[in-house]
């Protein structure tokens, strides 16, 4: 269980890309790289935004798809070609003023391990690999690219009390 103290203190949302807001596959076209965002995960991503949280990507890999959905979404950061996901993520906390227990930190993998470590709050995927248990305060029920970033922001609004003011407009 996390304390509530924990949960409070969250004020960014940092999530990996590829296994988390994609389900891990990518294709190849004539053009470009193709990804498979899940809507729900994004439109959860603007409420949290809209709740006061920053919301941003930390991707070991640069993708214009990465690039393009991050600015669709006119999320608050889009860190990209992270191949030193725990180095990137300390340039993140210095730039945007922020310690590491205000962050929640979503990932998939072996290489998100460090910065989850560092993170106040750590969420694998339902798909994840089983090492991250080491990690993860929880696993989601929803795989990567599947509604898992939906689920944790929900929970995470629901935990800070601010859940029922972000539905509201949708109540009228």
């Amino acid at each position: 269980m996390i304390s509530s103290d924990i949960i409070s203190e969250i004020k960014a949302i940092v999530l990996d890309v590829d296994g988390v807001l994609t389900d891990g596959r990518g294709g190849y076209g004539a053009a470009e790289e193709i990804k498979f965002f899940h809507f729900r995960d994004g439109h959860w991503m603007r409420m949290a935004m809209r709740a006061g949280l920053e919301v941003g990507i930390l991707s070991g890999r640069s993708s214009s798809a990465n690039r393009k959905r991050a600015e669709e979404l006119q999320l608050s950061f889009c860190l990209e070609n992270c191949k030193d996901k725990l180095e990137s993520f300390e340039r993140l906390l210095e730039t945007r003023r922020l310690k590491a227990q205000e962050c929640l930190y979503m990932g998939d993998d072996v290489i998100d391990m460090p910065v989850m470590r560092r993170a106040g709050i750590a969420i694998a995927v339902a798909d994840a690999v089983p090492e991250l248990d080491e990690v993860a305060a929880f696993r989601t029920r929803a795989p990567g690219g599947h509604g898992a970033v939906c689920e944790a922001i929900r929970w995470l609004l629901r935990e800070q009390g601010k859940l029922d003011a972000v539905l509201e407009r949708y109540r009228r």
